[in-house]
């Protein structure tokens, strides 16, 4: 127990700061709701050579059972160790939808770029990972003549974004994660955003996740547990509290090792 509460320590203080701050820093007349949310990822990362590798990730995600985004991400994968890797560029396509109690008024899809630095360690018996992800992205415009016709203005509108994800993952049956181990899943990522849209310059959204994983085989895994997103608008007047659950799948394929 006291090397699960050393080992998570970081983690549960980054929750803590940024709910604390968030908080403070609250104004009153920000509109805040609550829905529920019900999301699925499948994510695979396959290696091709022992330097060289591809990721892969999907999601389907829905508020309140409606479709709120669905995307799909790739990206070439380098590993400079086997604990350090980087994603020197990488694609993404979204697809946005109106949905909930703040609906946007178009649907504006989105094309990304996106850059990553994945470091991974142990101690103790826990498994840590930390993401640290670096974002273009290219949105979607719509206007409103005075005639009422809309008119679609190309990807025109630029925002940046970085993201910090710290990950810990927790063995329970086994010393480590492998064929037939049970695991413990949580993380905590903190996204800060700007451009030349956005007014709101503070850690604009927060995600927490806490899930009961099993390792089915060398190569496929999955998990399901509670999920928290926090999303403040870009003019900081709006806010989602997202509460609900996440499910994800993992897929992994690994071909170096049929150079050896």
């Amino acid at each position: 127990m006291t090397t699960l509460l050393q080992g998570t320590r970081s983690f549960v203080f980054s929750i803590l700061l940024f709910t604390t701050l968030e908080l403070r820093a609250q104004p009153q007349s920000r509109e805040i709701v609550t829905q529920s949310t019900e999301w699925f990822a499948l994510n695979s990362n396959i290696k091709l050579h022992k330097r060289l590798g591809f990721a892969f990730d999907g999601q389907l995600r829905f508020v309140g059972l409606e479709n709120a985004q669905h995307f799909v991400r790739n990206g070439l994968e380098i590993y400079i160790t086997p604990k350090f890797s980087i994603v020197p560029m990488g694609y993404m396509y979204v697809w946005n939808f109106r949905y909930g109690e703040q609906p946007t008024t178009y649907a504006n899809n989105e094309q990304r770029l996106w850059q990553q630095v994945l470091y991974k360690h142990n101690y103790g018996g826990l498994f840590f990972s930390h993401r640290f992800r670096v974002e273009q992205r290219f949105i979607q415009k719509h206007n409103t003549e005075p005639n009422g016709s809309v008119v679609y203005e190309g990807y025109d509108t630029y925002l940046n974004r970085i993201r910090y994800r710290l990950q810990v993952q927790i063995p329970l049956n086994k010393e480590k994660i492998e064929t037939g181990a049970w695991f413990v899943g949580i993380f905590d990522e903190l996204f800060c955003s700007w451009g030349k849209s956005i007014t709101f310059y503070k850690p604009d959204q927060n995600r927490m996740y806490a899930a009961i994983g099993y390792q089915l085989s060398k190569n496929f895994s999955v998990q399901g547990g509670a999920f928290y997103q926090l999303l403040i608008k870009k003019n900081g007047l709006q806010q989602e509290n997202n509460v609900g659950t996440l499910i994800q799948f993992g897929y992994n394929l690994d071909f170096s090792k049929a150079e050896n």
